[in-house]
């Protein structure tokens, strides 16, 4: 299986835990990208993370040949909880250095996507997974 079903099947496994959006994002990022919840999430943010799936699995338009794709998705996401979705795609641009064009700035507006369209229940928590695999698994 690869890594970008993992992230469909982790948002599976949150959504059946949780119908909050806040919460199933939350446990996305450390399902997937290994922040931790509670303030200590801003310190793992900050440092990016870490790969609890790591592979490939995207859709072309976000593969940027490493192997840190969900982790970098499920860390915006819930990094959109944290400090909201101007500030992610931002800090996203400015000190992540993502570019907009990029792949990573690319997956990092899907991401912001995602998430607000969880936080504003336009998309169901049980319909996020499904969402990700039409728009972000290859």
């Amino acid at each position: 299986m690869d890594a970008c079903s993992k992230l469909a099947n982790a948002i599976d496994l949150a959504a059946a835990q949780t119908t909050s959006p806040r919460q199933l994002l939350v446990t996305l990022g450390t399902a997937a990208a290994g922040i931790r919840p509670g303030p200590l999430a801003l310190l793992d943010l900050a440092r990016g993370g870490r790969n609890h799936f790591p592979g490939r699995g995207m859709a072309s338009e976000f593969d940027d040949d490493s192997d840190g794709q969900v982790r970098h998705f499920a860390g915006i996401a819930t990094s959109v909880v944290r400090v909201g979705p101007v500030l992610t795609r931002w800090l996203s641009i400015v000190v992540g250095r993502d570019a907009p064009s990029s792949p990573d700035g690319k997956l990092t507006d899907l991401a912001v996507e995602f998430a607000s369209l969880l936080l504003r229940r336009e998309l169901a928590a049980v319909d996020g997974a499904d969402w990700v695999r039409s728009r972000l698994c290859a």
